[in-house]
């Protein structure tokens, strides 16, 4: 069904297990998308922002940590649980929003705590067994923390031992770490590691020496020493291969010049067990209690060095998730993905965003007008790529931004995977828009540095060939030059694929068909609004439009004026999808496209229209209007390129993907459908409302 693979690997791994929670986490696109292609991932605890460390330092760790991951070339993925929700690769804006709970808001999860906090719908940090639960859940093998929990002191009498330990003992999560934490009792810890049957290995430590935490040297030595990511990567496929269904665990020593003087370290332990045990602290209290009253004693050192350990925990695995994911990609076992990535080419623009919150009337007069302002990722192209991205399940997208701090913003709010076609301009600014809303909502004014666009020239779009020929359609805004669209045009001629038009603007929709006849007929698929159809119209025919369109006038008499307009230039097209603001959409289609839609990314000439017309779905509470459009091509777009949906399961897929923007605060929702069973509920019922006259 529609978008199984956009949910892909962690749906597949969660099918057949007794305790599925499929239907509770939310795996961010970016995670989704690496794992689906093999790329590297690593798994981050969330206790460290929820429990583990103060206020700011906790957000800034976290980021930090996650960039260590992107610098060594891998993909982070950082997992918490928000409203019941669990995340797997949280925004920027989710870890600030978890960060920002108030500590009794958030519960420390670990296993026996998820069920609960799911039910319940709480916020949650997760410990190392959680997260290692959640990594596993999901298809990721590697996760990075500062130190993991283990047998406390006196836990031969008290038997406190720490969930982390059993859970290494029965999940299959490579973890990477500094050791066990120098407040616990780590020989009797590595005792219990052995009984559970845990692979135990040191890194970079000669004489397997096992860290400790704030020290490089617990006392304490494991049987086996990894000397590079290589060998742990191999240990690490080897570990796989056998299926031996426990963890890994390898003790990454600290930096040495962050490592704590021993015998000072131990004095502060022994005081800030003494202090728990007055103040009568017990159960999953005692670590954050322990470590923040360390903290204190050392004057900030221990902070510091915590900082400086996960940094660098993170970097190693990263390295060795990198060094197991080329492994992985050579093996004859593994097959590459089937999906053929359709090709974007359009604008990235960071929009700013003002809708005015003032009751009176809207005029160009150079009165000051109250508004709520917004800072996000936009542009038609991008929009649209990012959209297919996260239903399709993959992409490639051409664009330009400036090489300045605009830029620099505009790429930290892009998906990851949509960067590498990104041309950075470092002689122009970005594009910004400023987008003016009036009190409903409707978009009322435009102002946009477009230059920036100009960067995407013949010659770069020569030079990535390989992405026009290997793409089943080209989806193209009217942002580029008409000389870049000639070459794209050429390049679609060449490769015989098909074009998905955008007009974007009605000054500027008719660009691409001043162009020669024979290179515009490979453009099969517009989505022009109304006034955009007519500039098209007006181009084609050469003849002007001596009327101007209104959505807000009679349904029936739109339909008539929009049909009126479609049947002089249908002939040139498979389809035309006329947008016509909250009443629905108009397609053209040709005619033997009513009964298989896949002909509608044909190229041989259409064989007479027929037109059709959907009402939109009704929706009372809209969020924001500006990315709607463009998620409706991403969902139409997907389900065409599927191959195997009706025209009617096409524009359904518009539909339920435009309702998602609209009830988003960002042009794109961060997520459009939890998972694939989701979307098909959606979609189902859409269907089933979904009111369709022809015209």
């Amino acid at each position: 069904m529609l978008l199984k693979k956009c949910f892909s690997h962690g749906t597949r791994v969660l099918r057949n297990r007794k305790f599925s929670t499929r239907q509770h986490i939310v795996v961010h696109p970016d995670v989704r998308h690496a794992l689906a292609q093999k790329h590297p991932v690593v798994a981050l605890e969330s206790t460290i922002i929820t429990h583990g460390m103060p206020v700011p330092e906790n957000v800034q760790t976290a980021l930090q940590v996650e960039q260590e991951v992107r610098n060594k070339g891998a993909i982070p993925a950082t997992i918490g649980i928000i409203d019941g929700c669990i995340k797997v690769g949280l925004t920027q804006e989710e870890l600030m929003e978890l960060a920002q709970k108030p500590r009794s808001e958030v519960i420390k999860c670990s296993r026996r705590d998820l069920p609960y906090v799911v039910a319940m719908q709480q916020s949650g940090g997760t410990t190392v067994a959680a997260t290692m639960i959640v990594a596993h859940r999901v298809g990721i093998p590697i996760f990075a923390t500062g130190g993991i929990g283990g047998v406390h002191r006196e836990g031969h009498i008290t038997l406190d031992v720490s969930a982390d330990l059993v859970e290494l003992g029965r999940t299959p999560v490579a973890v990477v770490c500094s050791g066990v934490k120098s407040i616990l009792d780590i020989p009797r810890t590595l005792e219990y590691l052995e009984t559970q049957g845990v692979c135990v290995a040191s890194y970079e430590s000669s004489g397997g020496v096992f860290p400790d935490f704030y020290t490089r040297d617990s006392g304490s030595k494991v049987p086996y020493n990894l000397p590079t990511a290589a060998h742990a990567a191999r240990l690490l496929r080897a570990w796989r291969q056998m299926e031996l269904q426990s963890g890994v665990l390898i003790g990454v020593p600290i930096p040495a010049e962050y490592a704590a003087n021993k015998s000072d370290i131990d004095a502060a332990i022994q005081a800030a067990n003494a202090e728990a045990q007055a103040q009568g602290i017990s159960g999953k209290e005692v670590t954050p209690f322990l470590l923040a009253h360390i903290s204190q004693l050392t004057q900030g050192r221990s902070l510091q060095a915590n900082i400086a350990l996960i940094r660098n925990n993170a970097a190693v695995a990263a390295q060795i998730a990198c060094e197991l994911a080329a492994g992985s990609r050579s093996s004859p076992a593994i097959g590459k993905s089937s999906l053929k990535k359709p090709l974007v080419v359009g604008a990235s623009i960071l929009d700013l965003s003002f809708k005015v919150t003032e009751q009176r009337q809207m005029q160009l007069d150079g009165a000051t007008y109250s508004a709520v302002t917004k800072q996000a990722a936009g542009g038609v192209g991008r929009n649209v790529a990012e959209g297919i991205y996260k239903l399709y399940g993959d992409v490639n997208l051409i664009s330009a931004v400036g090489g300045d701090q605009l830029g620099h913003i505009l790429r930290q709010l892009m998906p990851a995977a949509l960067q590498s076609g990104l041309i950075v301009d470092k002689k122009c600014a970005t594009s910004l828009c400023s987008l003016i809303f009036d009190q409903s909502g409707d978009c009322k004014l435009i102002l946009g540095d477009m230059e920036v666009h100009r960067s995407i020239t013949p010659e770069v779009l020569t030079a990535r060939a390989d992405l026009f020929r290997t793409a089943p359609l080209i989806v193209m805004d009217s942002n580029i030059s008409e000389q870049a669209m000639a070459s794209l045009l050429q390049l679609a001629q060449r490769y015989q694929v098909p074009v998905f038009f955008e007009p974007t603007d009605m000054f500027i929709a008719g660009k691409p068909f001043r162009l020669r006849p024979d290179l515009t007929q490979h453009i099969r698929l517009l989505k022009p609004n109304m006034h955009e159809l007519k500039t098209i119209v007006e181009t084609i025919t050469g003849q002007p439009v001596d009327w101007q369109p209104d959505t807000k006038v009679q349904r029936s008499e739109l339909l008539e004026q929009a049909k009126q307009l479609l049947q002089r230039i249908e002939c040139h097209f498979n389809c035309i999808i006329a947008t016509l603001g909250d009443h629905g959409v108009l397609l053209s289609i040709r005619s033997d496209a009513e009964f298989d839609a896949s002909k509608l990314l044909a190229l041989s000439p259409s064989c007479g229209h027929i037109t059709r017309f959907y009402a939109a779905p009704k929706l009372h509470s809209i969020v924001n209007v500006s990315g709607a459009g463009d998620s409706f091509c991403a969902g139409f777009i997907t389900a065409l390129l599927k191959e195997q949906y009706s025209l009617d399961e096409c524009v359904a897929a518009g539909f339920v993907s435009a309702e998602r923007a609209l009830l988003s605060e960002s042009a794109v929702p961060a997520t459009y459908f939890h998972d694939a069973q989701a979307f098909e509920s959606s979609l189902q019922q859409t269907l089933k409302t979904l009111q369709r006259q022809s015209i």
